[in-house]
């Protein structure tokens, strides 16, 4: 994997490149988590895989409280700019 942050097209983005290990890692149901520090982020990142929209909110529910917001793009297409 590699992390990254940078700016594309005069937006601050963070990249995360996934190698076939990770995917593999992904498919197994085990989560890949990146400390957020070590792209100057004062938050973490979770990355976890599901089979559908149910499957990946079962997997954090714990992290869910009454100010989470879950945003599911499989209800509406995906933007790009």
């Amino acid at each position: 994997m590699i992390k990254w942050t940078g700016v594309i097209k005069g937006r601050e983005v963070v990249g995360l490149g996934l190698e076939h290990e990770n995917v593999g890692r992904l498919q197994q149901g085990l989560p890949i988590y990146v400390m957020g520090a070590e792209l100057g982020l004062p938050f973490d990142i979770l990355i976890h895989y599901g089979e559908d929209a149910k499957a990946l909110a079962k997997d954090i529910k714990e992290g869910i409280g009454p100010h989470t917001v879950i945003h599911d793009t499989s209800k509406r297409p995906a933007t790009r700019q």
